[in-house]
């Protein structure tokens, strides 16, 4: 009797410190969606779900990625900024060829979790590795289990298709699924379903709303025939398909003890609006509606719902924050660029546990921002609360304007040249995302 007692005690006490200190952990990332798509933030179209989340967590006002995909994805996986790893330019690396992401170069936060003891999965996009060559990519990277869109591979048009019929492989096996989404969301709550007794991490780059912008399984009846309709049935079912997965996650038990991270990265695809005002499209631009994404927060163990927050974030401080939250070490020779937002969820008032600046690349264009204003390596320098859309100068009439400018451009200047590239920079400069 003594023994089960004590057996019992073990299990109770190994029960409580996983769920103090080893939450599950979800990173959605919507592709080509800004705030200006999302009801909560102040857009017109309507996004129920991504909204309850922000209800039941915290909004982020502002946070940067990269204006452009592949190197918003690196620098979110490495946590360093592109002038380290050379992504500056968007890739596609199955379509275009070369080595794809070095993972004997970088350890992704992915593997720093796993090798710490969590269960890991990717369900979305992929165009970083090409994984007819490198079939094992993402099991090094990190991730046990995998329902991905490889990314169009040269030479073969069937892999283009990532919806309707769309080419998806999931664990090695590559099948026509019937709607992409659909199959990589009902992978991602089957994993969730399949690791409720140890500590998962789920990362989750959607497919929507990445053109070509076409119908859904809820409008593809009567599909609208305009661009701008089809953008925003594709930003509907994108929202269902989050809800679907947080209501997995809280079916599951799961709610108070999972962080889940809603975000994008880069701007809108096509122009929104935010509070009444028409908001231009921001994708590939250089400025801050590039980069400006939506953020949001869920984690009951750290923070309360319904908090919006002025807090600064940029991509690069999601790796810090996963490793603080999910007791990982940083791995032998990675320099992190980002800082933990633990603090912030917490609601800390201490500002040196925040960020006062965040940065953000694309090509040789650089931009930092704080708080209020936004200088970039043009000599464009913009006081983005009056000016949100960078269309005038500051007023020479604004006498802490200099100041302000002097802080933010020490910042700039004091970052390193670009790395070296790890594809062909020509064929990159003449490839959009």
């Amino acid at each position: 009797m003594k023994t089960i007692t004590t057996t019992l005690f073990l299990l109770l006490v190994t029960s409580t410190a996983r769920g103090a200190d080893r939450p599950n952990i979800i990173l959605i990332m919507v592709d080509d969606m800004g705030r200006d798509w999302v009801s909560c933030y102040g857009a017109k179209h309507q996004t129920p779900n991504i909204d309850r989340l922000a209800q039941e967590g915290v909004r982020y006002e502002t946070a940067w990625s990269m204006p452009i995909c592949t190197p918003t994805r690196v620098t979110l996986l490495t946590g360093q900024y592109p002038f380290r790893h050379g992504w500056t330019q968007h890739y596609d690396v199955p379509r275009w060829g070369g080595a794809g992401l070095s993972w004997t170069q970088f350890t992704t936060f992915a593997r720093a979790l796993r090798d710490s003891g969590y269960a890991t999965a990717i369900g979305g996009k992929w165009q970083i590795n090409d994984l007819r060559t490198q079939p094992d990519a993402l099991l090094q990277h990190g991730f046990d289990q995998h329902c991905v869109w490889t990314g169009a591979e040269a030479g073969h048009p069937e892999t283009e298709e990532r919806y309707w019929g769309g080419h998806i492989m999931t664990n090695g096996q590559r099948v026509s699924a019937n709607y992409g989404p659909d199959t990589i969301n009902d992978f991602l709550i089957d994993f969730v379903k399949r690791n409720t007794d140890r500590p998962f991490f789920a990362y989750y780059p959607m497919l929507l709303t990445h053109g070509p912008h076409g119908a859904t399984p809820q409008n593809k009846t009567d599909p609208p025939q305009d661009k701008v309709s089809l953008f925003a049935g594709n930003v509907r079912y994108m929202d269902q398909l989050v809800g679907q997965l947080i209501s997995a996650v809280d079916q599951a038990g799961l709610r108070e003890n999972t962080l889940v991270v809603f975000t994008g990265d880069n701007g809108s695809a096509a122009a929104g609006s935010l509070n009444g005002e028409t908001y231009a499209k921001g994708k590939g631009r250089r400025a801050d509606h590039g980069a400006h994404v939506p953020f949001i927060v869920r984690a009951p163990f750290l923070a309360s719902g319904g908090r919006v927050s002025r807090d600064l974030i940029d991509v690069t401080d999601l790796y810090p924050t996963f490793l603080e939250v999910g007791r990982a070490k940083v791995p032998d020779g990675m320099s992190l660029d980002g800082r933990s937002f633990v603090p912030s969820l917490r609601g800390s008032d201490d500002p040196f546990e925040k960020r006062n600046w965040i940065y953000s690349q694309i090509g040789e264009f650089r931009m930092v921002r704080d708080w209020h204003h936004i200088v970039d390596n043009q000599g464009s320098f913009h006081d983005l609360e009056k000016d949100p859309l960078q269309q005038s100068d500051v007023s020479p009439l604004d006498k802490q304007a200099p100041h302000r400018r002097q802080r933010l451009q020490m910042i700039l200047d004091r970052f390193p040249e670009d790395g070296p590239a790890p594809f062909d920079e020509f064929s990159a400069r003449h490839h959009a995302g």
